[in-house]
């Protein structure tokens, strides 16, 4: 067993070997079958030496022709080339320049010939133990044969400087194609690293994307036979909706992965994480994320991971990547999963100074020595198959962050790993943002050149370079030929106001064919020098995201960072809150305190609100007043939500109520399965809100459904 052992892995060193050697053997048959003839000539007449042999010299042209004609051979012969390739090349080089040698009495022609030879050898193998096998045994041939057919050795012309000569050139040799073979593993090592990190990082996308893809072939109507009749199908609302939500989530899965793998390479590449798409994280929020989106094996493995995250706090930095750092710690520790009573738990705690993750298993522990070399590149600890790239690139991600990461462990008991990340006030974090800031581009649109300066002043303290309009036309020149990530503009320029550059703006008139949606989604702050309903108004119609009051101050500035550029989630724009003050709204619910509570949030957003008990009091108020949407109860006595909205819709049951087929109908039900959510779209309802309401969800139904009534 041991000697085939041992055979198995000779013969896939000279492979490997060979392989290595095959674009060069053309080369060795073009050498072999013109110089041994052509040196016949050179050695018998031009530079005659004491011994030659043309027989010998055609056998050996006659061995390199399968070598000159390699990439023509067929494949049934290729398959058999490799054992051909080291005998043919064993009497090429070491056995006929030593077998000349000997004949030639070790004259010093042959002695640099067959110093040749060697180095020859040298660069076609580069496995040190080759060379060795294949010179040693050529040599002892060829002495071998030279005995047999003279019966002696001579050495007239031997000097003893041949043997330190020799020797420096076979062990030189040898030491200079082992490191050229241990260069070739490292880059194979390399290689196999880098496609073990890659082929890790997609499988959590990857799975989240066929997962992606199972849920929109539920949400879609069955798949015809072929055989089937033509015929169309329906989708419902909510079904549509539902396949947009798969649709952006697959999306953005798929540009998490190739951000992931972006930094990968640039970590390989020595590179810095580029700070540029950092933003204001929840750490409670990113742990769940973690837990919920690594990709387990099986569901038990899913339990031994434990959320012990009862306080909260925010970091800047980013979310993917540091998905990517718990996801490799989740990883490690699950490595030792099967020790008994093994768990993971995942906490937060904080000091004056510095909030902290951790991330303990009861695994094997690490050992003191190890601790520090477990954060270097290449190096893997404690498992086979580990690439040693994971918890390298773990320290590069959080030290981006201003944060540092540091393991501590009790041999045989535990392991935790501590991510330190400096609190968001600190300077720290306001360097950071600082180096975000530098790569935004601003404009600042204002007829007045004192309000101009303050605004550059405020940016410009950031690092934010800032560009200046005096007037709409200097305004959309520079907005043609730049890309900018904030426009401020004031609303009360001459000429052509803000309102109406907005407007251009956000219809994308002035930018040119295939770029109408360059500035689509890009912020402009509307500046006035007054305040109220009616200036939040005007800039909610020409697509503004914020009103805000002259003169402009640093907090608004610092406000406006926040919101625009560090925040997670898409700012909501001023439209429901500005808009909502000449609006009424009837909120249905038995449950008293979900309609006080309901009624509080509109009324603070500038809504008339009127209550009703149930179904049969909504018709009434209907009858009575006039309502501009309808927030209406699912579950509820007398008349129940589903069956008053289907009796609104049919509006048989008014006299003077004309609107009962537009008017906006938005459902507030704890039941918000896809059944339930289709139920309200049959019944003639607009939306629907999942109870408790959140400001956020509710602020995109009045931004959807009084859309039309605000503009």
């Amino acid at each position: 067993m041991q000697k085939n052992t041992f055979y198995n892995k000779f013969a896939s060193k000279a492979l490997v070997a060979f392989e290595r050697a095959e674009p060069s053997i053309p080369i060795v048959g073009l050498f072999s079958v013109i110089g041994f003839p052509l040196f016949y000539f050179i050695w018998s007449y031009l530079l005659p030496q004491p011994y030659e042999n043309l027989i010998y010299r055609l056998i050996n042209t006659f061995i390199g022709v399968p070598f000159l004609f390699y990439g023509h051979l067929l494949k049934k012969f290729k398959k058999y080339f490799p054992v051909y390739f080291f005998i043919g090349l064993l009497f090429l080089l070491p056995f006929f320049f030593s077998f000349m040698l000997y004949k030639n009495a070790w004259h010093i022609t042959w002695f640099i010939s067959n110093l040749t030879a060697l180095f020859l050898l040298i660069m076609l193998i580069d496995d040190g133990v080759l060379i060795f096998l294949l010179t040693i045994t050529g040599y002892s041939l060829a002495l071998a044969t030279v005995w047999v057919l003279d019966g002696k050795i001579l050495f007239t012309y031997f000097q003893w400087m041949y043997v330190p000569t020799f020797l420096f050139l076979f062990l030189g040799g040898a030491v200079g194609s082992h490191r050229k073979q241990i260069a070739h593993q490292t880059k194979i090592s390399l290689l196999h690293s880098l496609s073990g990190s890659v082929a890790h990082e997609m499988r959590n996308p990857l799975n989240a994307i066929i997962n992606a893809m199972g849920s929109v072939q539920s949400i879609l109507p069955e798949k015809p036979d072929r055989d089937a009749a033509d015929s169309d199908y329906t989708l419902s609302r909510s079904g549509l909706i539902s396949l947009h939500n798969v649709v952006e989530e697959s999306t953005t899965t798929v540009l998490r992965a190739n951000k992931i793998i972006d930094s990968i390479l640039a970590a390989m590449q020595g590179k810095s994480i580029d700070p540029s798409s950092f933003k204001r994280v929840s750490a409670k929020d990113s742990i769940g994320s973690a837990i919920s989106n690594f990709s387990f094996s099986s569901s038990e493995d899913r339990h031994l991971v434990k959320k012990l995250s009862k306080n909260d706090f925010d970091f800047l930095g980013d979310k993917d990547l540091f998905l990517y750092v718990l996801f490799n710690l989740i990883k490690n520790a699950l490595h030792y999963k099967e020790k008994p009573g093994f768990k993971i738990e995942i906490s937060t705690e904080n000091d004056s100074n510095w909030n902290m993750i951790k991330v303990k298993d009861t695994g094997p522990g690490i050992a003191v020595s190890k601790r520090e070399k477990i954060f270097d590149s290449f190096y893997s600890f404690g498992k086979k198959g580990g690439v040693g790239l994971g918890l390298a690139f773990c320290k590069r991600v959080v030290n981006s962050f201003g944060g540092t990461i540091k393991c501590d462990s009790k041999e045989n008991e535990w392991t935790e790993f501590t991510i330190c990340l400096p609190l968001y006030n600190s300077r720290v974090i306001k360097q950071l943002k600082k180096e975000v800031l530098r790569t935004k581009n601003i404009i600042v649109i204002d007829h007045n050149p004192a309000n101009r300066f303050l605004a550059e002043k405020y940016f410009t303290e950031w690092g934010c370079r800032i560009d200046q309009a005096e007037n709409s036309a200097q305004a959309l020149s520079l907005l043609t030929r730049k890309k900018y990530d904030m426009i401020l503009m004031e609303m009360e320029m001459p000429v052509m106001s803000g309102n109406e550059v907005s407007g251009r703006i956000r219809k994308g008139e002035f930018t040119g064919p295939g770029r109408t949606d360059q500035y689509k989604n890009v912020p402009i702050i509307g500046i006035a020098s007054q305040s109220g309903t009616a200036w939040k108004q005007k800039t909610v119609s020409t697509g503004m995201n914020r009103h805000l009051t002259k003169p402009l101050t640093q907090e608004q500035v610092i406000s406006l960072f926040e919101d625009f550029f560090f925040s997670e989630e898409k700012p909501d724009t001023e439209t429901p809150v500005a808009a909502l003050e000449n609006k009424r709204g009837l909120v249905v619910d038995d449950n008293t305190t979900s309609r006080k509570f309901m009624s509080i949030i509109l009324e603070h957003m500038g809504m008339a609100v009127t209550g009703a008990e149930n179904g049969e009091e909504a018709i009434e108020c209907l009858e009575k007043e006039e309502f501009d949407i309808v927030f209406m109860d699912i579950e509820m006595p007398v008349l129940n939500g589903i069956e008053t909205t289907r009796r609104i819709r049919e509006g048989s049951c008014f006299k003077t109520f004309g609107n009962y087929k537009n008017i906006p109908i938005i459902a507030m039900t704890g039941n918000t399965d896809p059944g339930n959510i289709a139920l309200t779209k049959q019944s003639g309802m607009n939306g629907h809100l999942g109870k408790p309401v959140e400001r956020k969800d509710l602020t995109r139904v009045l931004s959807t459904c009084l859309r039309e009534q605000i503009s």
